[in-house]
């Protein structure tokens, strides 16, 4: 089998198509072709047209996890999900992410700080929610872990908890911010509670909105 033409595809830039014995044979990456160095002219082999099809499935599943990953960043374990809905076979995942990995595109451990410092900044939030979101998105404890100490040691506790405050108490201006409303306070509360703040920044960020009367005294 000898290749007589190799052509850019018209309508898939980075994509190739290969004709053998003026047949057309395959549409590849133009990356395939780079590594195994095909031009016009040569002999494939059995191997070498077993090769071109391993480098192939190699590819198409490396650019779908950086199409995944060009999205928004994603845990290892997000992205061994994802491909494995598009029918990636698992030995190709294990490959891509290890290579991902190494290159420095997917780490774990950058995202949960990342995911931390987003979240304090669109949604103020406790150690208990973060930890547990983190968890659910397939972190490992011990790397969940690190970036929560980090998170403590980097952030005003107080201080996101009242933001968190903030936030609630902006949505309700209607009611009175007062000590004596006891409902008030109750919902309050119960939203820092959700948001996994400790009851050590809870109690005294209520007390201390509820004393000054005014969402805005805080600003």
């Amino acid at each position: 089998m000898r290749i007589t033409r190799i052509e850019d595809q018209k309508r898939h830039a980075g994509r190739k198509n290969i004709y053998a014995d003026g047949k057309f044979l395959a549409g590849v990456e133009a990356e395939t072709v780079t590594r195994l160095a095909l031009r016009t002219g040569d002999t494939l082999s059995a191997e070498q047209l077993s090769s071109l099809r391993r480098t192939e499935e190699l590819l198409g599943a490396k650019n779908a996890a950086l199409r995944l990953l060009a999205t928004r960043p994603r845990t290892e374990q997000e992205l061994r999900d994802r491909l494995r809905r598009k029918n990636v076979p698992d030995h190709l995942i294990i490959r891509v992410t290890e290579d991902l990995k190494a290159a420095g595109l997917l780490d774990d451990a950058m995202f949960a700080r990342l995911y931390i410092r987003n979240a304090l900044t669109l949604k103020p939030s406790g150690g208990r929610l973060l930890r547990q979101k983190l968890l659910q998105l397939g972190v490992d404890r011990k790397t969940v872990e690190e970036a929560l100490e980090e998170y403590g040691r980097e952030a005003d506790l107080r201080e996101e908890t009242m933001k968190a405050a903030r936030q609630y108490l902006r949505r309700h201006r209607s009611e009175p911010i007062a000590p004596g409303n006891v409902q008030l306070k109750k919902r309050l509360t119960a939203f820092l509670q959700r948001r996994g703040f400790s009851w050590d920044d809870i109690t005294p960020t209520v007390e201390e909105v509820l004393a000054k009367g005014s969402v805005d005294d805080h600003e």
